[in-house]
């Protein structure tokens, strides 16, 4: 799917578009230590401009019960939790009243994903009756050293999870969105009380993602 810029995208974020990923980070967020190709054959390709993650098999734990695989529990640093089960694919919170929860899956490390965060922000401030971010974070038993500092630098206004429940959570949404485990970030997953509605792979403009919002609250 190729991205129509609008004249309102600010220019510093198409900047980051076109040249962010091509800064190495410093660190990995592979496991194997390996930067994998896309398959792009069966993803949504929202733009050129990826950064690539996986998550191993290692992080399910097959001892669990159905309920307990499909119950996710989510904290953020100030201890606030939010508790999401899946139903035939379909995501249940409880405790979220608004009919739009944008999923936000990033690593701190990734500038696209630093750069998308503040528009994020700006969304949820604009939408806050009707949308609700929640920011995913990728590995965070190993880069939670790291949230800090990407809250203060992003100016984050939103959710984000650091819950140990979050690699099983993604791997269980890739499987449910039938997609490989090797993914680009940042991924933004659109879902309008509880179904799935849009995704994109990568920084886009946060035009079109108010856009979604928008024909949604028609």
């Amino acid at each position: 799917m190729k991205v129509l810029f609008t004249i309102g995208f600010p220019l510093f974020a198409l900047m980051l578009l076109f040249f962010g990923c091509n800064e190495k980070p410093k660190e990995s967020p592979l496991d194997n230590g390996n930067i994998t190709k896309p398959l792009s054959q069966n993803l949504t390709e929202s733009n050129n401009s990826k950064e690539y993650t996986n998550i191993p098999n290692s992080h399910l734990n097959k001892e669990n019960t159905l309920n307990k695989e499909n119950t996710f529990n989510f904290k953020d640093q100030k201890k606030i939790a939010h508790i999401l089960s899946i139903e035939n694919n379909q995501l249940l919170f409880k405790d979220i009243s608004q009919p739009i929860v944008v999923l936000n899956f990033f690593s701190t490390w990734s500038l696209p994903c630093q750069s998308e965060a503040p528009y994020l922000s700006d969304l949820q401030k604009k939408y806050s009756h009707d949308i609700f971010v929640m920011g995913i974070m990728i590995h965070p038993n190993k880069y939670l050293k790291d949230l800090e500092a990407f809250i203060l630098k992003t100016q984050v206004d939103y959710f984000i999870s650091s819950s140990d429940d979050n690699d099983r959570f993604v791997k269980q949404i890739l499987k449910n969105m039938h997609m490989a485990e090797t993914f680009s970030i940042p991924l933004t997953i659109i879902y309008y009380k509880g179904n799935y509605y849009r995704h994109y792979e990568g920084i886009v403009p946060i035009e079109m993602i108010e856009h979604d919002v928008k024909v949604l609250l028609q």
